[in-house]
């Protein structure tokens, strides 16, 4: 058995042009992912899903290892319409060489996440022998979360909302936490079973902090990674 990370990087981005290759800290932002899986003792191999050879091209570049492979997808497999899960379920086959290994996958536009990071995903892997998925906490509570309806006025999400009930102290409401796209990891033989239908199925929680979770989808995203990671080389 061998750990194989599967790290999607399509050059289609609609909001932010060329997103996974804009420079964070110096950086293209998806060698932030990439370096994290290939500096993992426990990853046996890295494969950089891409539609563009000038993304492999700028891969090979900063990353000098044999540890990383190229999985070359059309541009219709790389689509903004094309779900990643999808395209793994569908070419697993011949995406990963062994049926009897352990996929990690990670999304490039979650660049703080490290090997350390990567390390105690695949300890809590091989601890519960069940699939993993990185989450962290909500940033406020989720319990005050509303929809609008037709005429503009708010609806609550559940019956027992504080917007209702007028229990309305923080301290009082539950922690929430959402999947963060870092790290997930499973047996790639999940992928045949025609029953999983997200990566989150009887998967368990590794939580990271929402610091090393930031996850890049604008421009004051880029500025707050920018910043925490300049915080940290500052502090050494």
């Amino acid at each position: 058995m061998a750990y194989v990370a599967f790290v999607p990087a399509r050059s289609g981005s609609k909001r932010i042009p060329g997103k996974n290759i804009k420079l964070l800290a110096g950086k293209p932002l998806v060698i932030h992912t990439l370096e994290a899986f290939v500096k993992t003792d426990k990853v046996d191999k890295v494969i950089f899903s891409t539609d563009s050879e000038e993304y492999w091209e700028l891969a090979k570049s900063y990353i000098k290892s044999d540890k990383l492979t190229l999985n070359f997808r059309s541009h219709e497999q790389a689509g903004d319409k094309v779900k990643i899960f999808d395209y793994l379920k569908d070419n697993y086959q011949s995406i990963f060489d062994d049926n009897k290994d352990v996929f990690l996958m990670g999304l490039p536009t979650v660049p703080l996440r490290n090997c350390l990071h990567v390390n105690e995903a695949i300890l809590l892997f091989e601890k519960n022998r069940k699939a993993v998925f990185s989450a962290t906490n909500y940033g406020f509570p989720v319990a005050f979360a509303f929809n609008l309806d037709n005429d503009e006025s708010w609806l609550p999400v559940s019956e027992d909302s504080p917007m209702l009930t007028g229990n309305t102290r923080s301290q009082d409401q539950k922690v929430a936490y959402h999947p963060n796209g870092a790290i997930y990891i499973r047996d790639v033989m999940d992928l045949s079973k025609s029953n999983l239908c997200t990566l989150y199925n009887e998967a368990l929680p590794y939580l990271m902090s929402r610091e090393d979770s930031v996850d890049i989808d604008n421009e004051i995203d880029f500025i707050v990674a920018e910043a925490i990671l300049g915080k940290r080389k500052e502090l050494g």
